[in-house]
């Protein structure tokens, strides 16, 4: 059993994780969610909607069980990556980080980047 199994196991889709979200509290689709993603992993579903996660570890914080629902979304994103179902945002995010050392490309002293990528 590799981690991301043991993690999930301890989830029992109590919701409280959605509480402090940045992503949830955004776009208001359950999905997105950290339990809307628990659900999604639990019946093996992989989509990019995994990319939709800062890894802000919010929802680790009011989880009465733990879970360390970050882990795993990572892990979920390295299958993602291998199966070549990778985003074109994310890939220009891991070029640039490549390239740049920052995940925006090029900065300009004083100037906001024009994309802004994150994790």
């Amino acid at each position: 059993m590799n981690s991301e199994s043991k993690q999930l196991e301890k989830c029992f889709n109590c919701g409280l994780c959605k509480a402090n979200c940045p992503v949830f509290k955004s776009l208001l689709k359950e999905t997105v969610s950290p339990r809307g993603k628990s659900i999604l992993l639990k019946k093996d579903v992989l989509d990019e909607i995994f990319y939709l996660c800062s890894l802000c570890k919010a929802c680790e914080r009011e989880c009465p069980a733990g879970v360390k629902l970050s882990e795993v979304i990572r892990e979920a994103r390295e299958t993602l990556v291998e199966n070549n179902m990778e985003t074109q945002p994310n890939q220009k995010m891991i070029d640039n980080v490549r390239v740049f050392g920052n995940p925006f490309g090029k900065l300009e002293k004083g100037k906001t980047p024009k994309e802004l990528y994150c994790c």
